[in-house]
């Protein structure tokens, strides 16, 4: 029997490949990526934490049982404690001030205020949907991109940290959730997390075009 997880993955291919291909994963991959886009994008990335971190507890709050709530608020703890913490040490080595690259873009903008509406009025199915959307894509083109050279430093380490065993376990596991929630679901509602997960891929797009000034 085929996995609703994959089932996402084949409806949406165009999109997957146009976020595998992206320019900034291309940027990346060619070891091309400007400075000031990757400041600007850290600023941007930055502040979404505190959206995730959101999102991951409204997670907690909604999950079915004690099992899912175990392995969130581990999500959560690495969230707060390890990646808030290298955004600060990383922004303040690069001497990067944040006021200079504002966030309130429109992309930007639909990106947070789009994934933090779907976590608080949605279901703990429409919250695994979007962070398997945004995290199995993340994982899939830092892996690749990792087999490259990266000469900026910071930007090899935040890219080595997506494609590290830990990360791609947290994805799996979202994966694996998804597919365990889909199978108590209706038609119906299966079609709406497939639009949700189209969703989050588009608006991935749109906010790594964003970390562009052109």
């Amino acid at each position: 029997m085929a996995l609703f997880s994959d089932r996402l993955l084949r409806e949406h291919q165009g999109a997957w490949q146009a976020m595998q291909q992206h320019r900034f994963v291309c940027d990346i991959e060619q070891d091309r990526l400007p400075a000031a886009v990757f400041n600007r994008y850290l600023v941007f990335e930055g502040n979404f934490v505190a959206t995730a971190i959101a999102i991951f507890a409204l997670g907690v709050s909604k999950a079915p049982d004690i099992r899912q709530q175990r392995w969130l608020i581990g999500v959560l703890n690495a969230l707060v404690d390890t990646q808030i913490a290298w955004f600060e040490q990383v922004l303040a080595q690069r001497q990067v001030v944040s006021a200079d690259y504002p966030d309130d873009l429109p992309a930007v903008r639909r990106f947070r205020d789009g994934m933090l509406q779907v976590a608080q009025q949605g279901s703990y199915a429409e919250i695994i949907t979007l962070m398997f959307g945004a995290e199995w894509m993340y994982y899939h083109w830092c892996a690749r991109v990792a087999k490259q050279t990266q000469s900026d430093a910071d930007l090899r380490r935040w890219v080595e940290m997506h494609a590290e065993q830990e990360f791609h376990q947290q994805a799996r596991w979202l994966k694996d959730e998804l597919d365990r929630c889909a199978q108590t679901l209706s038609a119906e509602e299966k079609m709406a997390l497939s639009t949700l997960y189209g969703k989050v891929l588009k608006w991935e797009i749109d906010f790594h075009t964003a970390a562009y000034a052109d």
